[in-house]
């Protein structure tokens, strides 16, 4: 009898002592477990995402590049010093991907609205200086870009070529 008052019995007739240590050793091995899982994700998923962007670069820098006119031209008006004035501009697109190309032809009315309201709200007077022209080409392929990472997620047009340039 006196060995089994020494022992620990619980209600269930085990020993309490070994409850306790399973119920550790089975929360170590889920600790232990969850830990390797989260290193796992965290140390390799991010690394493939890493190498397939640096990738698709790679395969776009080698790329010919692609040209898209935006046509027919774009006419704006100007009130300058109380004369009528009219600029009148011819575009082309270039990237190196195809996809951002058929991009912009899918969403040629959203790009040209944009481009309509960037170019009327030009100074007529920096349009004649080479800065401003300049200025104007990026603010356009800003323009483009912004439209095209709104829609697609990704930008993608390189430059764009003013073709024809008349102020009058």
């Amino acid at each position: 009898m006196a060995d089994e008052d020494s022992l620990d019995i619980g209600e269930d007739g085990e020993k309490s002592g070994g409850k306790k240590k399973l119920i550790i050793i089975i929360a170590l091995v889920l600790v232990l477990l969850g830990g390797g899982a989260a290193a796992y994700f965290f140390l390799f998923s991010g690394a493939d995402s890493g190498d397939s962007v640096e990738t698709e670069q790679e395969k776009l820098a080698g790329a010919p590049s692609i040209y898209l006119a935006l046509e027919p031209a774009f006419t704006v008006d100007f009130l300058v010093d109380g004369k009528q004035r009219y600029v009148q501009l011819s575009m082309t697109v270039k990237s190196k991907s195809a996809e951002q190309i058929n991009a912009v032809t899918l969403h040629m009315p959203l790009i040209r609205n944009s481009l309509v309201l960037l170019f009327s709200s030009q100074s007529f007077v920096e349009l004649q200086t080479g800065e401003g022209k300049v200025a104007l080409k990026q603010a356009s392929v800003d323009a483009i870009n912004g439209i095209l990472k709104q829609e697609t997620g990704l930008g993608g047009v390189d430059s764009v070529l003013f073709t024809n340039f008349v102020m009058q």
